[in-house]
């Protein structure tokens, strides 16, 4: 979204108006790369309600923020004298006009473009027990760009199941008129999303590219995902000292204040830690990224505070601490790597997986220990319940890269999947 209106409305690669050399022309009344550029500012009070309605559903600001008195002081002191607050109802109001006429619009470009579209969706179940389906469409400009947008984002009438899902696809893609446009769609690895895959081939309506067999994707994030949560319950307690500490940090205010002088004395800038969540595996990746270059704060203040029960940190968590750190950054540089949305990933997706599994099986030949095996196996085992037949689209991406080829995909499948059925 962010990156749409800063292309549509001339805003530079900080987020200001006409980047870095549009200041002065401002001061002027004037603004070199919006548009009507070169001509004097008129204040237009209509044109104010969109752009407000536009920057507060961008940042995701309520309505009555156009209500408030102090922003209404600010823009009249500082900006526009003409500047009256707008009532909540009128931006409501406004922006559901601007959301049904870009709505519009992109249903007249999907009608009349000639090309094919890829689809992302995602279902998930709201607090109040709601569910909700989400669909995004990408597709390649006619200058050679990335776009996307969300076609669909609503609540479904029933529960989530294979029939439901593949409905409000089908819905979704009559709409918009993609329905002999789709390439492939991207879900994660839920059965229901599965089952609705293979009704979605079924349905006659869907103009298919080979019979279907490149359309639906698994999601490689959730895929790195489901391998690492498989593997990281066998460590939560071994690393259960490590969060201690930081969590003591966190919470008490004396803590704090020994956590700034031990960090006055390693020379090191004071630093927040952020606790991990059961949830997120990356959360972990994170704390013991941070945690590591703080070892000997952390180390310091554990073993002085439990110096009575005898438990302390020692090298040994370190040690097991920095292996698990040196395997999750492979595959958290992966999944940043696999959630790239304007740039093309989708022919990277062979060569990292090439670098997990060198991670694995090097991990693996230096004996790190019973908890990291286990890991390492637990995270195998789902691997290979993903990618031991490896989804064609990948390789064809690969075919065409030209740092690839085909005859490097020979050599880099031969290494990718023999490691994973015999030595990894």
């Amino acid at each position: 979204m962010s990156r749409h209106l800063r292309s549509e409305h001339g805003l530079g690669p900080e987020g200001e108006e006409g980047g870095s050399g549009g200041g002065q022309a401002q001061l002027h009344g004037y603004a070199s790369d919006m548009p009507d550029a070169g001509m004097p500012f008129v204040y237009n009070r209509d044109r104010m309600i969109s752009e407000l309605g536009r920057f507060i559903i961008a940042d995701e600001l309520p309505y009555s923020f156009g209500e408030s008195i102090n922003y209404e002081y600010f823009n009249r002191v500082a900006l526009q004298p003409q500047y009256r607050k707008v009532p909540r109802n009128t931006l409501k109001r406004r922006t559901q006009q601007s959301y049904y006429a870009y709505r519009g619009y992109l249903m007249e470009m999907f009608r009349t473009y000639d090309g094919r579209v890829s689809l992302t969706s995602d279902t998930w179940t709201s607090t109040y027990g709601e569910p909700f389906v989400c669909v995004t469409a990408h597709w390649i400009d006619n200058d050679w760009l990335l776009q996307k947008r969300i076609i669909c984002f609503e609540a479904m009438e029933e529960a989530h199941n294979g029939f439901n899902i593949k409905s409000c696809i089908v819905s979704c893609c009559k709409n918009f008129h993609l329905v002999d446009k789709i390439f492939s769609i991207s879900l994660d690895n839920a059965t229901v999303n599965t089952s609705a895959m293979q009704l979605l081939k079924e349905d006659p309506s869907i103009k298919l590219v080979l019979d279907g067999s490149l359309m639906h994707v698994r999601c490689c994030a959730h895929i790195l995902n489901l391998c690492v949560q498989d593997g990281l319950d066998e460590l939560r307690t071994l690393l259960k000292p490590i969060r201690n500490v930081i969590r003591w940090i966190r919470a008490a205010r004396s803590a704090k204040r020994i956590y700034k002088q031990k960090c006055e004395e390693y020379g090191l800038r004071k630093k927040v830690i952020a606790l991990d969540t059961p949830t997120r595996w990356n959360s972990t990746y994170k704390l013991l990224h941070d945690a590591i270059t703080y070892r000997d704060v952390l180390t310091d203040m554990y073993n002085e505070s439990r110096a009575t029960d005898g438990q302390f940190i020692t090298n040994d968590h370190w040690s097991l601490a920095k292996i698990v750190h040196d395997v999750l950054e492979t595959f958290d540089n992966a999944t940043h790597i696999f959630s790239y949305v304007y740039e093309p990933n989708i022919h990277t997706v062979i060569l990292e997986c090439i670098k997990i599994i060198c991670t694995i099986k090097q991990t693996s030949l230096a004996n790190p220990g019973a908890a990291v095996k286990r890991l390492l196996d637990n995270m195998k085992v789902k691997w290979c319940a993903y990618f031991t037949e490896f989804p064609p689209i990948y390789a064809i991406a690969a075919i065409l890269d030209p740092g690839v080829k085909l005859e490097g995909l020979t050599n880099l499948l031969t290494f990718l999947l023999s490691p994973i059925r015999c030595t990894v």
